[in-house]
């Protein structure tokens, strides 16, 4: 604090002051003192900036399935943390799980509220749907934009509009084919010996003459039509299916049917009838699992499916037999195929940030994704024409004794970022995408159907619908037992889940 000074002491203070100033004012005065040069200013120094302190790298737990557990999986594993700890600070925990227990796995670890990051969903596994209704996946709308931008950006925007749930996007899509062009797949060798030109097949009836050749020649050792399939491909018949019944691919008024009240339905049994009088079906059906069993044993000559660029190819890895293969769909359709393959991310994730840019990476980086479907170079695959990405299997493995061979690209990414297993595929996966860019999005992609209101009605309609599976195979004759089935159907509640299918449509369709 301050000292008050009074007014008797500032006048003696000030007397002394003025003898102080009269003595200097008599005294000498002083030489001088030079002036020194002001000081050079050196520069001000920075202060020093403090190093960020890099953040603990994510743990990411991904789940999904697998036709077998490889031995070399933890070298995989190794292999691609290495780069993602680099890349997006992440390291991940590879959780295959067999195919067949693998939905029923993932319901448990979901029901019990298990964490995990990353998932396989789809509309046929660990579905989808099922998924985003019980709150298990995390809504990626904004996150991928954001976080995988050339992932994002680089798909048809029509598949981000199939994979929405309610106006938001709940998974990511690995490209594959997604086009749907169905068409015959034939053995190539018995296509040259009984003489079939594909070129000249335009409809499902050019195939008889060859098929015929078949049943006379190879007499019985060769049943023409593989078993477990049949005609009944809804896309090449040009309709689609709203969750039940039918509608007609370009209705733009979405009008739903019941299937027996559709006419291409029934010309598709009635050439199933006609088929499986000329023996080009099995007069039974065996089991499923031995499906496989038949084609590998030469016993069965074709099949309709997705008869995409390369599919001959695969199929001789399946089956052990070449084929050839012709789309007869016109115009090729983009329905739910994005939804078959995606990657779901948990609501409990450890980062979706980190989970996004996962996604990033393992669908535009080619040596990241290859290293996942197809293991570490020089251990389990060898460059056999690099300059056009061919690889094969290093000297001692094959098929049957690799310890790292899912073959599964379509599960793991952006297919068409693969490495071909074979120079006749070269080019297959640039003619894939231009199918996937030019296909013609039927009028309900888009649209998932609220089974909540119908659930009972559609068990009963699924139960009853089972006891006349063998119509599509030719076994039951339809038109003897067709007025049987529309009674069942219409018993179960057929005509409620029509009504409220329609509903749903004409709302979405107002909504959108």
């Amino acid at each position: 604090m301050s000292q008050r000074v009074t007014r008797r002491a500032f006048l003696a203070l000030l007397g002394t002051s003025s003898a102080v100033w009269a003595l200097a004012a008599c005294a000498p005065k002083p030489t001088p003192t030079p002036t020194p040069a002001p000081k050079k200013e050196e520069p001000t120094k920075p202060a020093a900036t403090a190093v960020p302190e890099k953040k603990p790298p994510v743990e990411l737990s991904y789940f999904y399935g697998t036709r077998v557990v490889f031995q070399d999986l933890k070298l995989v594993q190794d292999e691609m943390n290495k780069i993602l700890l680099e890349r997006i600070n992440a390291t991940i925990q590879l959780n295959p799980i067999e195919w067949a227990a693998y939905s029923d796995k993932m319901n448990v670890k979901n029901a019990a509220g298990e964490k995990y990051d990353l998932c396989f969903t789809s509309n046929w596994a660990n579905n989808y749907y099922q998924n985003v209704k019980n709150g298990i996946l995390e809504d990626l709308t904004e996150a991928l934009p954001k976080w995988a931008p050339k992932y994002y950006g680089g798909l048809n925007p029509a598949a981000w509009k199939v994979v929405k749930v309610k106006g938001a996007i709940y998974a990511a899509p690995n490209q594959q084919i997604w086009a749907s062009v169905a068409g015959p797949i034939c053995r190539k060798d018995l296509a040259e010996k009984y003489g079939l030109n594909l070129d000249q097949v335009e409809k499902l009836e050019d195939m008889e003459p060859w098929q015929d050749a078949i049943v006379k020649g190879e007499e019985g050792k060769v049943i023409p039509f593989w078993p477990g399939y049949n005609l009944w491909w809804m896309s090449l018949w040009n309709l689609d299916s709203p969750g039940y019944g039918a509608v007609t691919y370009n209705d733009p008024d979405i009008k739903v049917r019941h299937l027996w009240d559709d006419d291409q339905w029934k010309a598709c049994l009635k050439l199933t009838k006609k088929w499986f009088q000329a023996g080009y079906f099995p007069k039974e059906q065996p089991p499923r699992s031995d499906i496989y069993t038949w084609a590998k044993a030469g016993k069965c000559a074709w099949l309709i499916h997705t008869a995409k660029p390369g599919v001959g190819l695969e199929m001789k890895a399946s089956t052990g037999y070449e084929h050839v293969a012709k789309i007869l769909e016109k115009p090729h359709k983009l329905g739910s195929g994005p939804v078959a393959t995606m990657y779901g991310v948990n609501k409990k994730t450890s980062s979706l940030e980190a989970c996004c840019r996962y996604l990033e990476l393992v669908n535009t980086d080619k040596p990241f994704y290859n290293l996942l479907c197809k293991g570490i170079e020089g251990k389990h695959w060898v460059w056999v024409n690099k300059e056009k990405e061919v690889i094969g299997f290093p000297e001692g493995l094959t098929a049957e004794n690799h310890p790292y061979n899912p073959n599964s690209d379509w599960e793991f990414g952006d297919q068409f970022n693969a490495y071909y297993v074979d120079e006749a595929q070269v080019g297959a996966w640039d003619e894939t995408r231009k199918l996937n860019n030019t296909a013609v999005p039927v009028v309900t992609a888009g649209f998932v159907l609220d089974r909540e209101p119908i659930k009972n009605e559609l068990a009963a309609i699924d139960a009853a619908a089972k006891e006349f599976d063998d119509m599509y195979y030719g076994i039951m004759d339809y038109e003897k037992v067709l007025n049987d089935y529309i009674s069942k159907m219409k018993a179960a509640g057929a005509d409620k889940v029509k009504e409220e299918v329609q509903k749903q449509i004409d709302a979405w369709k107002a909504s959108a």
